[in-house]
């Protein structure tokens, strides 16, 4: 296998390459087990080179969390264009069905509510960015149909990234099609 670390030569190269090192070992192991001696044996950087970027383990943690968000949101919004939907709900219903499938998604997302569960600051970075992107404010005021929606997206959430079970891609078409007519 080629060694991805460029020295010094793409610095913010190397970083994606920490914390994609990082979101994999605390996908599959759990976040516990991501230590900066974990990243060096997945990527061949010295301890040195990761705290040229990351300070210590939850300085990772929380830029992993920072780019994840950002990354959610133009995801969201990708999704929103392409279905024609300005729905957030139904928008985030969708782009959850869509991407449960993709491997950098599950990963990035595993991480988050990892991190969210574990720290108040986290969680509310969470609940920031949800009201912001797929609220649009108080929940308590979002209308019922919105609510169910947001409800069933959430569970499919939850769901994925907890690995409780699967639902077939079929199944998940038919769920989306079944709130479309509410």
């Amino acid at each position: 296998m080629e060694n991805p670390y460029k020295r010094k030569k793409e610095p913010e190269v190397n970083k994606q390459l920490i914390m994609e090192a990082a979101a994999e070992i605390g996908a599959t192991a759990g976040w516990q087990q991501v230590t900066f001696q974990a990243i060096v044996d997945k990527i061949g950087l010295s301890k040195g080179g990761i705290m040229h970027h990351f300070r210590n383990k939850e300085e990772l943690l929380a830029e992993l969390v920072r780019q994840s968000l950002i990354e959610l949101t133009e995801w969201i919004t990708e999704e929103k264009k392409a279905s024609g939907i300005e729905v957030a709900p139904m928008a985030f219903l969708r782009f959850v069905v869509k991407k449960s499938g993709d491997l950098h998604y599950r990963r990035t997302m595993k991480v988050i509510l990892q991190a969210a569960l574990v720290n108040e600051e986290y969680r509310t970075m969470w609940e920031d960015w949800f009201t912001e992107h797929i609220t649009a404010g108080a929940v308590a005021d979002q209308p019922v149909n919105s609510l169910i929606i947001m409800l069933v997206a959430d569970g499919l959430w939850f769901a994925d990234n907890l690995g409780v079970y699967n639902i077939s891609e079929q199944k998940k078409a038919e769920i989306i099609d079944k709130l479309l007519t509410l």
